[in-house]
């Protein structure tokens, strides 16, 4: 969903007097799961994870990264 669609879905939540409590803690809560995270946070934890679950793999891949770069490209 379009990351300016669900700020306006949530001001409008936050100010609706006409929903119970109850429903507007969870649409709220839903949009905030929705919301994008901010990758520049969340990238180099995910990569530590997969170096830490597949360190084979990672290893392949840094040395075909080293050898692409070698190779100029």
């Amino acid at each position: 969903m379009n990351p300016a669609h669900l700020q306006q879905l949530r001001a409008r939540l936050e100010t609706d007097v006409d929903l119970p409590p109850a429903a507007r803690a969870r649409l709220l809560a839903l949009v905030i799961q929705t919301e994008p995270e901010d990758v520049t946070v969340t990238w180099p934890v995910a990569l530590a994870e997969l170096e830490a679950a597949h360190p084979e793999l990672t290893a392949f891949l840094n040395r075909t990264a080293a050898a692409l770069g070698n190779m100029g490209l």
